[in-house]
């Protein structure tokens, strides 16, 4: 139907009655009439013609009747601009404007914020791009472990580009020209326009937000590094959302201890963690001097905490003094060279 076909069979003064005449039942309530249907008007829209037509800036809500909106959807309202570009019209405008067209159309409007209209191309919404985003982020999650999906996609309301031009969704480009990495929080995308020569038209900015679902440990209770080594008894495995930690999370290997607290319920991350000491401060163990043919061993007391091989203060509980060895195992340290190292 041309524009002209639409001002004859739909105008203002005609509407009413091609609706009742088609049967549409208007709901009026006495001398204070209620309007019988919604109509939702979009923020943006691509019309074709000379004219925007209602159906190009409008969608009926629920209860709407089919037969009355492909009569009342054919109405011509104002001109349209010119091609390839658009008109502006804000909230406080769009109802006297829609008005002046649809006259006694019994309905009632749901306005955004503005409406704009552009002549030509094609357009596509916020849940359009929101479709874009998430089709072309699913298949890159399934190598993240856990459970990942996209809890969130961030776009503007709309996106005009030409009739002929193509949309893709591309990764934004790391800090070292790459493109980023996939996973769980914040991506950064951008919605690539490119025209019929292959050309870029323009880039928009989206982001989206991973969620990831996947088992780690948990503080059962408040847990301090006096607790010792990590027991079931302190931590729990449960299924939480690691997008928003600051850490990678602990796998629950290896014998480990805080090096902070971490409050009761919260994810313990490998940061947390260090080696449980084979050695701990206040165990009684074996010094042992090994130099040339000379070996001597006495009882000591450790004075801090010592990995395997690594060095430890311990008191030579026969003369009191203090001197640095290394851990050889559980209950041995060892001073091997010129002799001990004092404090």
């Amino acid at each position: 139907m041309n524009a002209g076909t639409s001002r004859r069979s739909a105008t203002p003064a005609n509407i009413v009655r091609i609706l009742a005449l088609c049967g549409a039942v208007l709901v009026l309530c006495c001398a204070t009439a209620q309007a019988a249907w919604r109509l939702k008007v979009l923020s943006a829209a691509c019309v074709a013609g000379e004219r925007v037509v209602l159906k190009d800036i409008a969608v009926p809500e629920t209860g709407f009747p089919e037969d009355a909106w492909a009569i009342l959807g054919a109405t011509a309202l104002w001109a349209a601009p010119a091609p390839g570009q658009s008109s502006i019209l804000s909230a406080a405008e769009l109802p006297g404007a829609l008005r002046s067209y649809l006259k006694e159309a019994p309905v009632e409007y749901h306005l955004p914020t503005q409406l704009v209209v552009r002549r030509g191309g094609r357009i596509l919404y916020r849940e359009d791009m929101e479709t874009l985003v998430v089709d072309f982020l699913t298949p890159r999650l399934a190598d993240l472990p856990g459970r990942a999906a996209v809890a969130r996609v961030e776009t503007p309301e709309h996106l005009f580009f030409g009739a002929s031009d193509r949309v893709e969704v591309e990764l934004a480009e790391a800090g070292n020209g790459s493109a980023a990495a996939v996973g769980p929080g914040p991506v950064e995308l951008r919605l690539a326009v490119t025209g019929p020569d292959g050309r870029a038209a323009s880039k928009v900015v989206v982001r989206a937000v991973i969620s990831l679902m996947s088992r780690v440990a948990v503080a059962r209770r408040p847990v301090n590094p006096r607790d010792g080594v990590l027991t079931p008894a302190l931590v729990s495995f449960e299924e939480r959302n690691v997008a928003g930690l600051k850490g990678r999370p602990w796998d629950g290997s290896g014998a480990v201890r805080l090096v902070r607290g971490v409050g009761q319920g919260q994810v313990i991350l490998a940061e947390d963690l260090e080696p449980m000491p084979l050695v701990q401060k206040g165990d009684k163990v074996t010094l042992v001097y090994e130099g040339g043919r000379v070996r001597l061993a006495v009882d000591a007391q450790a004075e801090s905490d010592g990995a395997p091989g690594g060095p430890v203060t311990v008191r030579n509980l026969q003369s009191d003094r203090k001197v640095v060895a290394s851990v050889r195992d559980k209950n041995t340290v060892v001073v091997t060279g010129n002799g001990p190292k004092r404090e």
